[in-house]
């Protein structure tokens, strides 16, 4: 079995098509985020302009292209002290620990950036792998909100984790 190379660096625009897929197919098929509206190309491009200065977008790719990506995004916009992270993997690549080599490089970055302390994810109870990941790179679970998304025609949980940047 060949072993396939991933690049992974920082997102530029032209990547935006590739990134919105991945995720729109994360929206409608999966509970990897709570989202429940696919988005559009053209709100992919406002969101760009508006927030690409105030967090970290990276993404993998292989010969063939963008085939995951992952970003860093103040929590909730009320400071710059917690991060939030998110990472979504094309389903043809998933299995092959690229969630796990994004969210470490993810890491990575937040400890260089002075003024982020603590990283965050929330978590769709039904989101087992996201879980174990964030799980297996030291975050804790803090707590859980019952009932706190709508999707696929039922309520589920959220689980928050968390790891401090620097310990």
């Amino acid at each position: 079995m060949a072993t396939t190379s991933y690049e992974i660096r920082s997102a530029h625009r032209d990547d935006l098509p590739a990134i919105v897929g991945i995720y729109n197919w994360a929206v409608n098929q999966t509970f990897a985020t709570i989202d429940s509206e696919p988005l559009d190309v053209e709100e992919a491009q406002s969101w760009w302009q508006d927030h690409a200065s105030r967090s970290a977008m990276i993404v993998a790719c292989d010969d063939t292209g963008v085939v995951a990506w992952g970003r860093l995004l103040p929590w909730k916009q009320r400071g710059f002290d917690v991060v939030e992270d998110f990472v979504y993997v094309d389903p043809v690549h998933q299995g092959r620990g690229l969630g796990r080599l994004l969210l470490s490089r993810l890491l990575e970055i937040a400890a260089q950036t002075d003024s982020w302390r603590t990283m965050v994810a929330t978590v769709a109870a039904d989101n087992r792998a996201g879980l174990r990941l964030h799980l297996s790179l030291g975050f804790e679970v803090v707590g859980t909100i019952e009932s706190g998304a709508y999707k696929f025609d039922r309520w589920m949980d959220i689980t928050l984790v968390q790891r401090p940047i620097r310990t």
